[in-house]
């Protein structure tokens, strides 16, 4: 598939995509280049660009990522480092979380406010 197919396939743009060939995290492992000079991407491209998009959602940089991958297909992460990495990025989402449902409490809390002080002034 074209560069116009995959952003389209995977919801990221195609600067986005180029920006993602640029780091190392789309490499020749996710298309071969045609006689035309076109990269014609893969499925695996699809994975990886789904996989980054779910990674940073969790917080998860492009260079801990480009870091991760590497040595994840190289085989050079040892199971314990892919154990430590997961446990801190559990606990940063935790924190993350916490951290959101303090600001959705002062929120709850503001619109409770806000509702009582439209009661007192609509009521006769």
């Amino acid at each position: 598939m074209r560069i116009s197919e995959l952003a389209a396939k995977t919801a990221v743009s195609i600067d986005t995509l180029r920006f993602y060939e640029k780091q190392g995290l789309l490499n020749e492992r996710h298309f071969i280049r045609g006689d035309n000079g076109y990269r014609n991407y893969n499925d695996a491209a699809v994975e990886r660009l789904l996989l980054i998009r779910q990674a940073q959602a969790a917080g998860i940089t492009l260079t801990e990522m480009r870091q991760a991958m590497d040595e994840w297909e190289s085989g050079t992460l040892h199971p314990s480092d892919k154990l430590t990495f997961f446990q801190q990025k559990i606990a940063q989402v935790e924190t993350r979380i916490a951290e959101l449902e303090r600001i959705k409490a002062y929120l709850l809390h503001k619109e409770a406010v806000t509702k009582a002080e439209y009661a007192a002034q609509s009521s006769p």
